[in-house]
């Protein structure tokens, strides 16, 4: 009789279990959160879709270049130790190779800078290839094939785990009578507020004269993170700025200190320069008078929030819920993204960045 009840109840659970990881059930789920939280639900309260796949297409369609599906377990891994997990490679809009991380599988397996990527998983689509990596275990081959010094190349790299640097590159430069403190810091993860801390304490005992903060490639993170920065380096009282959803406050961020840094500061940006980085150095030029050098951002004004929608597979939605805003009222800035106060025009980024700041129509010379 005990035998019995037991194998009923657990094939009770197994049936529970099976109805909530059904697709059906997913599908109940996002529906109901992009209803109840999605920034843009007045442009999509029409919209019909049969799967994940072809609601972020009709979401491309109407300009949100950003909600996406991901997992869980790598989302709270990225966000708490700056760790992906992955191949470990960057490409561009042609599909070039721009960045392979140290100790990534795609170093170990031999991809290099420069390789030309044809397709991932025999996808030769590239917008699907995020996908196609995420969709894939860890621990379990992808299939890559690659152009490389004229040559076609087929391997396949192994999804694991790698870090991504929160400070790439940490100096001390020398340029006539001035000193330059540079830091180029390419996520707003937990570790990036101690580290930025470390780097500002040592630019404090070197005396640097200019503060170079490098956010190009910088993606954003998390806003607390990118909060808890902007604290080290303005200072001011009452409201720094907020996060607006659907006709509701998400979030007032107050001034922590009166007095803030002291010395000139110089961001340098870049067309993927986004959302918690482009909210970083908008705060810094309207605080501490900062400028702001590169090109235009990537316009990413508005956040996300994370939504677990199927158990199973770990699988959480990361949905558009709020835009930042000023105490104005106004966004941090637009579609266009930030119009930078000097562009390098093929200049040094570094030493073009100083020339930038000694202009007396952009910067203040020290």
């Amino acid at each position: 009789m005990g035998v019995s009840l037991l194998l009923i109840l657990v094939l009770l659970q197994v049936a529970v279990g099976g109805e909530q990881c059904s697709r059906e059930e997913a599908i109940s789920k996002i529906n109901s959160l992009l209803e109840r939280h999605y920034l843009w639900w007045d442009k999509i309260r029409e919209l019909k879709w049969k799967d994940e796949q072809e609601l972020i297409e009709h979401l491309r369609k109407i300009g949100d270049r950003w909600t996406s599906i991901s997992r869980q377990e790598e989302d709270r891994l990225w966000y708490s130790s700056s760790k992906m997990v992955g191949l470990g490679i960057r490409w561009d809009d042609k599909g070039y190779v721009t960045r392979v991380f140290p100790g990534s599988p795609a170093e170990r397996h031999g991809l290099k800078e420069g390789d030309l990527i044809i397709s991932v998983q025999d996808i030769t689509d590239r917008n699907l290839w995020r996908k196609a990596i995420r969709e894939t275990e860890k621990g379990e081959p992808v299939r890559v094939e690659l152009i490389r010094d004229g040559l076609f190349l087929r391997t396949e790299v192994k999804k694991g785990e790698f870090v991504v640097p929160v400070v790439e590159e940490l100096k001390v430069l020398r340029n006539e009578n001035r000193s330059l403190g540079y830091i180029k810091l390419s996520n707003f993860t937990q570790p990036a507020v101690e580290e930025f801390r470390e780097a500002l304490s040592l630019f404090n005992r070197e005396g640097v004269d200019v503060l170079l903060i490098d956010f190009r490639d910088n993606g954003g993170g998390l806003i607390s993170v990118a909060k808890s920065i902007v604290d080290m380096l303005v200072g001011g009282e009452g409201v720094m700025f907020y996060l607006e959803g659907r006709g509701a406050n998400m979030g007032v961020y107050q001034f922590k200190n009166r007095e803030g840094f002291k010395k000139p500061i110089v961001v340098l940006v870049n067309r993927h320069t986004a959302s918690a980085a482009e909210l970083v150095a908008v705060l810094l030029r309207r605080y501490a008078k900062a400028v702001i050098v590169g090109e235009n951002t990537a316009g990413k004004y508005v956040g996300s929030n994370l939504f677990p929608f199927d158990t199973c597979k770990g699988d959480v939605l990361r949905l558009i819920t709020f835009e930042m805003k000023l105490p104005t009222g106004e966004r941090i800035t637009g579609d266009k993204g930030i119009s930078p106060d000097c562009k390098l025009e093929g200049k040094d980024p570094i030493y073009g960045s100083l020339e930038c700041l000694s202009n007396p129509a952009v910067g203040v010379s020290p």
